[in-house]
């Protein structure tokens, strides 16, 4: 899963060769009550699937916060704001920021505004610029033109079809939806034409679950 490829891509009989790439998961080890968190709520998921009451929308819901959990913050159906439950990825985030050089652009894909309130603590925390397109900003261009800016956040159903993030060479994944073509626009993004360094994909994936 850690090994480089490089992709031959071949139009108008021009061969265009892009940069070798890699994809790297990172396992995260949620606290003790966390993950009984998890486990309580798939078990019950898991029980009216197998009993047949479950209706889409309460599975949805449940995949929804399962989802969250894993992220560290949650929202209750009566709250307007969500909780923080835990750091874990938040950590694991931080620790990728400063093994790269203090300048070097990153482009971190997340679901939940939550998540990426995560990236812009984790970019505080490591000393580093944050810059957000989303549903709730639109920071791509001011991202583009900056030079000490490096971190992007990017929520992936608004910025993982149509734009260029090539000014990035390490891409995280903090959180995905569960479109699989989201998924493999939002990889394009990075590793595109215009890319002209090898490209990381980090994978933050909560053990177990």
């Amino acid at each position: 899963k850690n090994r480089y490829y490089s992709i031959a891509c071949y139009a108008a009989n021009t061969d265009i060769v892009l940069p070798e790439f890699r994809h790297v998961e990172i396992p995260i080890e949620l606290p003790t009550k966390v993950k009984r968190q998890h486990d309580a709520m798939f078990s019950e998921l898991q029980a009216e699937f197998d009993s047949g009451t479950v209706t889409a929308s309460n599975a949805l819901v449940k995949l929804l916060r399962l989802q969250q959990i894993t992220g560290g913050a949650v929202r209750l159906d009566d709250e307007e704001k969500y909780t923080v439950i835990d750091d874990s990825k938040k950590n694991a985030l931080v620790d990728i920021f400063e093994g790269l050089d203090k300048k070097e652009p990153v482009v971190v894909f997340c679901r939940f505004q939550s998540d990426l309130d995560a990236v812009k603590d984790a970019a505080r925390l490591s000393k580093k610029g944050y810059f957000e397109l989303s549903g709730r900003s639109r920071q791509l261009e001011l991202w583009q033109m900056g030079d000490d800016t490096p971190i992007l956040g990017v929520q992936i159903q608004a910025g993982g079809t149509g734009i260029d993030l090539t000014k990035a060479r390490y891409c995280v994944y903090f959180s995905l939806g569960y479109s699989l073509g989201d998924y493999e626009q939002s990889l394009k993004r990075v590793h595109r034409p215009g890319q002209k360094n090898s490209v990381v994909y980090y994978h933050l994936v909560a053990k177990g679950t």
